[in-house]
């Protein structure tokens, strides 16, 4: 039997115990060395099984902590009003966190081309990770407009991780968010995100590059932002109408 039949095997028999229950819903599962002992293999072949059903979503590895059976995958509905808003509407304890200092940088190329502003133009920039005391769900850097903001602004989300700037826009400026263009790709973390994230290696990532719009029409941007979905622990979930058919 080649070693990848054997973690064929390996993976399946354990990825079907967790679906019976075995473990419980979100149970602890036994030390590396004890399944390796259970399932008659070393050491190192059962944590490449773990990782790959890390991979999959079946499991979470928590560190120290141990390995446990990983939460359902949490539905995201496209654009929320507030991510962390929405993960307490599910039930969960959201967390945000900056990553690095909120602070008005120069435009990047992408992010110019997005506000037709000239590339290196001051921006607010906001990066955090979004989550709970657990699972980090996703990584999102912001740019917002710079005819919307100012350094008050800037001096509210560096006091406050969760501070609504969206809101802030929409009070001072009545403007809100009426029309969304979304890129999306799929492929694995890099170095950075595997570290922010608490992510292996080999655990797909959703990036998703979002415009959004006050009026189609005009196309008066307020947001440009770079979201990275960890793809093991949620999915995305669109309605949206179809008019090919309509006389």
């Amino acid at each position: 039997m080649s070693p990848d039949t054997k973690m064929d095997m390996l993976a399946n028999e354990l990825r079907e115990r967790v679906q019976r229950g075995v473990f419980g819903t979100a149970g602890r599962l036994p030390s590396l060395r004890m399944l390796a002992d259970e399932f008659g293999t070393s050491n190192e072949t059962m944590n490449k099984v773990v990782q790959r059903l890390q991979a999959e979503g079946v499991l979470l590895s928590l560190g120290r902590a141990g390995v446990f059976v990983h939460p359902p995958f949490t539905r995201i509905s496209g654009l929320t009003k507030n991510f962390s808003e929405y993960l307490e509407s599910l039930g969960l304890t959201a967390i945000e966190k900056n990553i690095e200092k909120p602070a008005f940088v120069p435009a990047p190329i992408e992010v110019a081309k997005a506000f037709d502003i000239r590339e290196g133009t001051p921006i607010l920039r906001r990066f955090r990770w979004q989550g709970t005391p657990t699972i980090r769900y996703r990584l999102a850097e912001n740019y917002y407009a710079p005819d919307l903001v100012d350094e008050e602004v800037l001096e509210r989300i560096r006091e406050d991780e969760r501070y609504d700037v969206l809101e802030y826009i929409k009070e001072k400026h009545h403007k809100i968010i009426k029309h969304v263009h979304e890129d999306v790709y799929s492929r694995l973390p890099n170095s950075e995100e595997q570290e922010h994230l608490n992510i292996v290696r080999h655990m797909p990532v959703l990036e998703i590059l979002r415009t959004s719009y006050s009026a189609k029409e005009d196309g008066s941007v307020i947001l440009y932002n770079r979201l990275i979905y960890v793809g093991s622990y949620t999915f995305l979930s669109h309605d949206y109408s179809v008019p090919f058919w309509e006389k």
